[in-house]
């Protein structure tokens, strides 16, 4: 893995530096580019109301994979599926002209696990998948479109299981993280992950996340005696009331039981770590391992900080100012863990921020609606149009 301050090898090139106009066959690239998605609206709003009206928890999205991969394959694109030992994962390509750099796409179509009052789970479209999906299938559209006027190749790539909480996620594995291990990103020269946000930008610095479980067995006694488990539920519970969440979160605490005296008892505590840099996070988990001496744990990886590439954040920054957009130069730090870490150290990266004056409602039953409504097809139409114009930028006409 590579440290918190590496950088990924650079292999992407821009188009013009960021901010200056640019010439006019490339200007009436981007009017054409921009024609496209618009001309694709009905496809972009069959993708959002398709995934909207399925949601599917992680590493279960086989209706939204099946339609979005179609969706591609209709339009030209040989979609190969099943990718990365993930059933709902898909690769999608489309070759331009010959002789040009090859621009993968992140796809996401999962939903989030909310958590109900009664402790039940539903899968809801909460966190921008709908739009997401939507505005990749626009941009895709789109390349299909100028795809004789342009050298190279675009990789749409279908990653399920973005949400952290997830059943599947925490049992499998990241959709992101699992592609970049299998070396399906490794190929390409550059790497687009366009979100719903509050702000236009692509984001430099993410952060380290890693997730702990540990367990504490003894037994039931009917005296006075201590039951190490129950003991460590109630210093579980002291480490994660006893400073900030986003560094220490509890994510699940089961303690369990039989009722005789001297039967077995369990406790199993899952926490979140989360910290700007690796060596940092190495002493949270130093500190919540001491509180709990005696556990045993189970340590999953760890999700790492995201590298930014310049070249990339300048042809994505010219993007959004041909689609007539602002952009924020020095946004700030993003305040969670992204598996878009792992992709970032295999190949030339954006990570893009599609704005929304007030931002979204990420997680809960209003945000739902809110992606669910025009201003997630517009957020949709945005993220196409960014994306699109990106493509143009990385590959140049041919």
């Amino acid at each position: 893995m590579a440290s918190d301050d590496s950088t990924a090898s650079g292999r992407a090139t821009a188009g013009p530096a960021a901010g200056a106009p640019a010439p006019a066959p490339a200007r009436a690239l981007a009017e054409r580019g921009l024609s496209s998605v618009a001309a694709h609206r009905p496809e972009v709003e069959a993708a959002i109301e398709f995934v909207h009206a399925h949601p599917e928890l992680a590493h279960e999205e086989e209706a939204c994979a099946r339609f979005l991969a179609g969706q591609l394959e209709h339009a030209g694109y040989a979609v190969e599926r099943g990718i990365a030992g993930m059933q709902t994962a898909f690769r999608a390509r489309l070759e331009g002209r010959p002789g040009g750099p090859a621009v993968g796409i992140v796809d996401l179509y999962d939903a989030v696990p909310a958590v109900r009052a009664d402790g039940a789970v539903q899968a809801v479209h909460s966190c921008g998948h709908g739009p997401l999906a939507g505005g990749v299938a626009g941009a895709a559209l789109a390349f299909a479109d100028l795809r004789d006027e342009l050298s190279g190749s675009v990789e749409v790539i279908g990653c399920p299981a973005d949400e952290l909480h997830a059943p599947g996620t925490r049992a499998r594995g990241g959709g992101k993280a699992l592609t970049a291990a299998a070396g399906i990103w490794d190929r390409l020269d550059a790497a687009l992950y366009a979100h719903p946000e509050f702000n236009d930008t692509v984001t430099l610095r993410s952060r380290t996340m890693r997730r702990l479980v540990a367990t504490v067995a003894g037994a039931r006694t009917m005296d006075e005696a201590v039951e190490a488990p129950r003991e460590a539920a109630a210093r579980a519970l002291e480490a994660a009331g006893g400073g900030r969440s986003d560094a220490l979160m509890l994510e699940s605490m089961t303690l369990d039981g039989d009722v005789e005296e001297g039967s077995g008892m369990a406790l199993s505590a899952t926490f979140f770590l989360t910290a700007d840099s690796e060596r940092a996070l190495d002493a949270l988990e130093a500190d919540l391992r001491a509180g709990l001496a005696g556990a045993s744990w189970t340590t999953a990886r760890t999700v790492p900080g995201i590298v930014p590439d310049e070249g990339v954040r300048a042809a994505v920054a010219q993007a959004f100012a041909a689609a007539g957009r602002g952009f924020l130069a020095d946004p700030p730090p993003l305040p969670f863990a992204t598996d878009f870490g792992d992709i970032s150290r295999r190949v030339p990266s954006a990570l893009i921020g599609i704005g929304r004056p007030g931002g979204w409602e990420f997680h809960t039953d209003e945000g739902a609606r809110q992606f669910a409504s025009p201003a997630g097809v517009e957020a949709a139409l945005a993220t196409a149009s960014v994306l699109a114009l990106s493509v143009v930028e990385l590959l140049g006409e041919a």
